[in-house]
């Protein structure tokens, strides 16, 4: 990776709050708030202690890693090493608080989701309207799609730090940090498991497939059950990755998005998301999208970033 370009007067003239990265503030910012959750929800008597520690020391270790990193602008280990850390941090939050979020919140964001959906549909539940198209090659066929998201993820991820220019990179770390961040407040104080849980008993007609559909039941199982349903990290996810192909990358981003379109169905036809979840996944894509060129801009004028 290139070193990148910074005007000499910046080192020593910017405040130190200044220095600090975009993407940085925004995982510093969602590590607090979920420690600072998990502390008081311990210390209301909840059986969150242990992942309480487990979230400060992370914290902890965040702020250290911060301030060499803002001491260190321009030197060329920086951009991946905070890039590791960030998807570290955000897919580590991902798997702990579908655990903890449920022991630490006294409430359960899922009849309110129901109702919502209820109301926008003119009172159909559209996973409950969607099973009538849940035969056993459509269940098949969209759980393929919804696992695809994982691989979609990483390639996305990978594209959106190898082979660009650098001002291109750190936007898309920093929307990528924010997209994660906002998100995982949804997780936080709007715990949900999705209709698959919600409406268990209105189902009708059972989801079976096969290899693929008992993939994506492993992988749920694995992670603790449904959970982290509000909003829909699979749609915003996907989005964020072509809505910020759009600006550099069109023909990339066409690609995607047929992707998009198809992830989004199968988390409704299986029952993991509402389609509230996904709206507002796709609202969360695009203010990430829009941070990671403001937020990022202004912290490259702070700092006298060449353009």
């Amino acid at each position: 990776m290139e070193k990148e370009e910074v005007n000499s007067t910046s080192s020593g003239s910017v405040p130190r709050f200044q220095r600090v990265f975009p993407a940085d503030w925004a995982a510093l910012f969602i590590l607090l708030i979920v420690t600072a959750t998990l502390g008081i929800s311990a210390l209301s008597g909840a059986q969150v202690k242990g992942w309480f520690l487990v979230h400060l020391a992370i914290f902890s270790a965040y702020c250290a890693l911060t301030v060499v990193l803002s001491q260190n602008i321009g030197q060329t280990w920086v951009p991946m090493v905070r890039a590791a850390a960030i998807i570290a941090v955000m897919f580590g939050l991902y798997s702990t608080l579908g655990q903890a979020v449920f022991a630490a919140v006294p409430w359960n964001g899922d009849p309110t989701l129901d109702m919502l959906d209820t109301w926008l549909f003119a009172g159909t539940t559209p996973a409950l309207w969607a099973e009538r198209f849940a035969s056993y090659g459509t269940v098949e066929f969209f759980s393929f799609c919804y696992g695809f998201f994982i691989p979609y993820l990483y390639l996305s991820i990978l594209t959106g730090l190898i082979g660009r220019p650098g001002r291109e990179r750190r936007r898309f770390i920093t929307g990528f940090a924010v997209l994660y961040a906002v998100s995982f407040l949804g997780y936080l104080f709007v715990p949900a498991k999705g209709p698959i849980v919600q409406n268990a008993a209105e189902f009708a007609v059972p989801l079976s497939g096969g290899v693929f559909h008992g993939m994506v039941l492993h992988v749920i199982e694995s992670a603790g059950g449904p959970h982290g349903a509000f909003p829909s990290l699979h749609v915003g996810a996907a989005a964020y990755a072509c809505l910020f192909d759009w600006r550099y990358n069109r023909l990339r981003s066409a690609t995607y998005l047929p992707l998009v379109i198809l992830i989004a169905l199968a988390t409704v036809l299986l029952r993991y998301h509402y389609v509230i979840d996904w709206l507002a996944g796709l609202m969360f894509a695009g203010f990430a999208f829009w941070s990671s060129h403001a937020w990022t801009s202004r912290w490259e004028m702070d700092n006298g970033w060449a353009p």
